[in-house]
Formats: structure tokens, sequence, C-alpha cells
């Protein structure tokens, strides 16, 4: 929550999703570094534009362990959709630098690995707020407002989270502009909508910290309602929400910049979250994940 606010100083919480499978391999070969992903395949220094951020992480860190002139193959096996508000370039970004390090069998503490996995950030991202790659690099929700406060917040939450892919690709950059926009046309309107945006995030801290599911879902819905203000949710997205909505859950949202990417909605437990599940890939989601919190 507190997406797009998060830029005007408001507080945003994002939380981890294990359910979604990441893992990155390494392997001995000779040669060279070798790159074995389902976006390239190949020698590292031939990677696409759209992969330099991964080579300029790999060879930081490699730097770092000074082991330059290192050679092995990286298997990137990734269940995370890309550009779709899920935070997928962060997270490979953690899971390489903890391989790397396993690797060569070098501990590393947590500030190190945030560092690192900013790099391939700033390169794809431009100016990374970290809140992704802290979240990917953590157990738990991370409570965070830009340039003052980045830390992990009490877990305890006895529901069930169902994340839903609407097919479309999340266009950060245009979404940003347009609120950009609206604060020139209409900065007081705006505005307001970004600072309830920051009061929802807050009461949704205290809801996650003390297992008010319903309560939590209500706010979800309130930030819903401010982001379609904000004209970053699309006829794709509310149409999710609504169908989530209608078939039990206690509350849904875009994730993410939003113009496409995934949605989340609460539910009470697997049953019912199974449910919205079901209904929501009959409304033409791409594809659907269950996170349990309890």
């Amino acid at each position: 929550m507190g997406e797009h606010s998060v830029v005007y100083g408001q507080p945003a919480i994002a939380l981890p999703v294990p359910k979604i499978d990441l893992n990155v391999r390494i392997m001995e070969k000779q040669n060279g570094i070798y790159i074995n992903s389902k976006y390239f395949i190949g020698n590292l220094n031939n990677v696409p534009n759209d992969l330099l951020g991964i080579k300029n992480l790999i060879d930081s860190t490699l730097a770092k362990l000074h082991k330059e002139d290192a050679s092995f193959e990286m298997i990137i096996d990734s269940s995370i959709p890309s550009e779709r508000g899920m935070g997928s370039s962060a997270a490979t970004s953690v899971a390489i630098v903890k391989a790397l390090f396993h690797y060569f069998n070098v501990s590393f503490d947590k500030n190190l690995l945030l560092d690192l996995s900013n790099v391939e950030e700033t390169i794809t991202h431009g100016n990374p707020s970290g809140l992704d790659t802290a979240t990917a690099g953590s157990d738990n929700p991370v409570w965070f407002i830009r340039n003052e406060t980045l830390n992990e917040i009490n877990f305890n939450l006895n529901a069930v989270l169902v994340i839903a892919d609407s097919g479309i690709k999340g266009r950060t950059d245009i979404a940003i502009n347009y609120v950009k926009q609206q604060l020139n046309n209409n900065k007081e309107d705006t505005m307001k909508s970004i600072k309830h945006i920051g009061e929802l995030v807050t009461r949704a801290k205290f809801d996650i910290e003390n297992d008010n599911p319903i309560e939590l879902g209500k706010l979800m819905t309130e930030n819903q309602k401010e982001l379609k203000k904000l004209k970053v949710s699309n006829d794709k997205i509310d149409e999710l929400v609504e169908i989530a909505n209608r078939n039990g859950s206690l509350g849904t949202k875009l994730t993410g910049s939003g113009l496409g990417g995934c949605i989340i909605a609460l539910a009470r437990n697997i049953h019912e979250a199974q449910s919205i599940e079901n209904a929501l890939l009959k409304a033409g989601a791409l594809d659907t994940w269950i996170q349990p919190f309890n």
C-alpha cells in the first residue's frame, strides 16, 4: 500500500511474497560467465541493453568478492512476472547477490546485500526508492518513508492474499507522469488523495500488526478508490477488483505503479481465497497465486 503517494513523502508498506518462486543457482563452468534465464541465454558480456543492470550487478558483486576473473554458469529460474508491480527486478537482484556470496562461501550482512542489489535497480529504474530491494531481502513487511525511514514491522495477520495478473504490463513512467500532470492541473484534489493514501497506510500498519484483516481489507478498498482518482487504474484492473470483491474479498487493490500489472485481494482463509482465485481466472486473469500469512 502507498503506491504513488510514497513519491510525495507519504508512508508505504510492502510485503514479501515467498510463495512465488525465484531461484538462482551457480555451477562450475570454464571460459567466462554464462547466463541461463528465460530472458537471455549466453555469455554475460553479450546481454541485451535491458539486462545491463544485471551485468553491472554481477560485475560489482564479483569486484566486492575480489573474484573478477571467475568463470561459472548462473541459472536464473523465476516465476515472478516482470513489469507487473511485483518487484521482479529487485527480487532477482537480491537472489543473485545471495547466490554469489554463497557460491564463494563468503558471509554478508543485510546492509551489504541491499547496497549491492540496488546497483541493478539504479540502472533499471534510474532513482529507486530502495523499497523493492528491502522487501525482497526481508521476511516481514517493510514500512517505508522516502529519504527517512525503512524498517521491518511486526507481522501478525491471519489471512490469505490472492494475487492476480491482469496480463497487461504496468507502465511506471506513464503512471508517474499521470500523477504529476494532475498535481499541475488540480493540485488541491490530487494532494488530498495523496495524503489520504498516506493515512490509510498508517492505519494499515496497525491492522497488520494486530491481526485485523477485516479492517485492513476496508483500507485496501479505500486505497484503490484513491488510485482510481489518480488515474493509475484501468478497465481490466477495475474489472478484476470488482470480481474479487463480489466473490468474498475483504478488500482489493492494484499493486505497483498501475495501468496494468497485478491486483491483490485479501481473504479470510484458503477456502475463500480459492473461490476468489477461480472467479478471477474465469474473468480473464492471466495467472494467480495464493499467499497464506498465518
